[in-house]
């Protein structure tokens, strides 16, 4: 029988493991077999000390690519700190991340040898040093209910007197996949409202719910026990008085503090019967300023009309950008054929875009202060209101429209040409064929009128319009036996992301751009004027002029003026 490559090799390690049995003292009742997913296992009883440890050598599908690995013969058994878990493998000195071809099952075997030799009987801990350090996401995905605990909140926390309760109210988030997990946050101390998360967005289970915070008199301390023992133990800590009001309460989320660190207590209340669950405190990383710039987009406010694909990716990425103001506009709602592009989810739906994209933007950064107006710039109470939206817009550092709606462009555009506002827009073409991200910034570039006038004539030197598409659903119709052709969510990603360039190079100064021109039409297939995928025709503007020096010029004492020209008199 001819045998490939990979089964020559099997065949040989298991003649070594054969020899490494009858050759070794420490190994008895070798045996091969294979398991229930038809893998080849050899069994053996390891003698280390006075120890009979039966284990078990799994030879992977894809090995020899990948090392065996060894596991307790008894999946209920947990044999050390280097293993995954009850009945799981070993951790050993030979794994996937330095396994090479010189290396052997036999050593695979005398690793493990090494490991048990080191691990005290019926403790679990051995002086063996890790090879993989542990790391906090690690550590937590032991860990159901879990108490993220920042420094700047502990330190309020430890301020209070020992001795004395403080109402808190604390965030709950739930997530359910393989297993039920619960993360606890401080929501708020007393009268500590500067504390406050976003409470109101969505998310599977998230609730704000009162607790209680007790600081424990300076003689105590939070003795190093198992949780078990740990949790009824802090519980007697509390005096009586708090215990009974917390029986009283039924359910109730408990701080216990000893000034140095903090523990969370679950208690609730079943008649007579009460059950104590123990969240594992822990310390998130120290945050860092990931974003180059972004502590100068902290103070930048942007107004973003359009809570479609395009602009709920827009906003989003500008939040994690480090952008801190949002006014965004919208009047329409979320629906679920919407998913397939928006930066919402299903917990969206039925909801209007601009107020749930809020909720979302908190999400995303706590500390962005966002307003949501659930209007279209064209609708009859917009017009009716154009002063005062004109007057809410102004107050932005940038404008940028994202709905591909001449009517709002234009009423965007007017806005910013009065009060001498940057205008960013972008477009979409149908079939996710490429898109357009231009912008028009005063005293640079002539105004966002202009600019699209400009647009337009460099398309017509071309011979064509772009495929705009119909009804703003990014769809484009081909051959009469061909299905529409749509953007997709990548399509669409590819010229948010752009587009959010281009408003970052608009709030930026010139040396720090990235973007030099101010327009660019970007193929992501061929087509039109795209030879190919990313295909990119920057533009580069006429003159500047047209921008309104005098902003009251269409208002207030504008309209003064003109009353005043022709004799018509104030009948207010």
């Amino acid at each position: 029988m001819e045998f490939t490559a990979g089964e020559a090799r099997l065949i040989r390690e298991c003649e070594e493991l054969a020899s490494l049995a009858a050759a070794s003292a420490w190994l008895e009742e070798p045996q091969f077999g294979k398991n229930a997913d038809g893998l080849l296992t050899w069994s053996f009883v390891l003698l280390a000390g006075d120890r009979r440890i039966p284990l078990r050598l799994v030879f992977p599908a894809l090995f020899p690519d990948l090392p065996p690995f060894v596991l307790p013969a008894d999946s209920s058994v947990r044999l050390s700190q280097h293993q995954y878990g009850e009945g799981g493998e070993l951790c050993l000195q030979y794994r996937s991340d330095n396994w090479h071809p010189d290396c052997k099952s036999a050593d695979v075997v005398r690793s493990a040898k090494a490991l048990l030799e080191a691990t005290p009987k019926d403790d679990g801990f051995s002086d063996v040093e890790s090879a993989h350090p542990t790391d906090l996401p690690s550590l937590l995905s032991g860990c159901s209910r879990r108490f993220m605990l920042p420094p700047d909140t502990a330190r309020l926390l430890r301020l209070r007197l020992a001795g004395h309760a403080t109402d808190i109210h604390i965030t709950l988030e739930r997530r359910v996949g393989a297993s039920e997990v619960l993360v606890a946050r401080i929501a708020s101390i007393g009268l500590d409202s500067g504390l406050r998360v976003p409470i109101d967005g969505a998310g599977f289970g998230g609730r704000v719910v009162p607790g209680v915070l007790y600081r424990l008199p300076d003689i105590r301390h939070i003795p190093d026990l198992q949780p078990e023992e740990l949790k009824g133990l802090l519980y007697q800590y509390l005096p009586s008085w708090l215990r009974k009001w917390v029986e009283g309460a039924g359910d109730m989320l408990v701080v216990i503090s000893n000034g140095k660190q903090e523990v969370l207590l679950r208690v609730l209340h079943n008649g007579s019967k009460r059950r104590i669950d123990l969240f594992h405190t822990f310390e998130p990383p120290t945050a860092k300023e990931r974003r180059v710039h972004g502590k100068m987009f902290r103070e930048s406010s942007i107004c973003i009309i359009g809570a479609g694909s395009l602009g709920s990716k827009v906003a989003a990425s500008l939040a994690r950008e480090g952008v801190g103001q949002f006014i965004l506009f919208d009047n329409d709602v979320l629906w679920s054929d919407n998913l397939v592009r928006n930066e919402l989810d299903e917990m969206d739906v039925g909801h209007h875009k601009a107020v749930s994209l809020r909720h979302r933007l908190l999400r995303i950064n706590p500390a962005v202060k966002v307003g949501a107006l659930g209007m279209s710039l064209t609708s009859q109470s917009a017009v009716q209101h154009i002063a005062q939206l004109s007057e809410i817009i102004s107050t932005c550092d940038l404008v940028i429209d994202t709905t591909a709606d001449s009517g709002v462009f234009r009423m965007a555009a007017a806005i910013c040409t009065q009060k001498r506002k940057p205008l960013v827009w972008g477009r979409v073409y149908a079939g996710g064929l490429g898109g357009l991200i231009a912008r028009s910034i005063p005293s640079e570039d002539p105004p966002p009128l202009t600019a699209a006038s400009q647009l337009r004539a460099w398309c017509e030197e071309k011979g064509m319009a772009p495929p705009e598409g119909r009804e703003h659903n990014y769809g484009v119709q081909g051959d009469d036996d061909d299905e529409p052709l749509f953007a997709s969510d990548g399509d669409v990603g590819v010229i948010a992301n752009r587009l959010v360039r281009h408003a970052l190079d608009a709030l930026s100064t010139t040396e720090i751009r990235v973007h030099p021109e101010p327009a660019y039409f970007i193929g992501l297939r061929k087509g039109w004027i795209f030879d190919h995928p990313f295909d990119t025709h920057p533009v580069i503007f006429g003159p500047t002029d047209g921008w309104v020096i005098d902003s009251t010029s269409c208002a207030e004492e504008g309209v003064e003026r003109v009353m005043t020209h022709l004799g018509v008199q104030d009948d207010a």
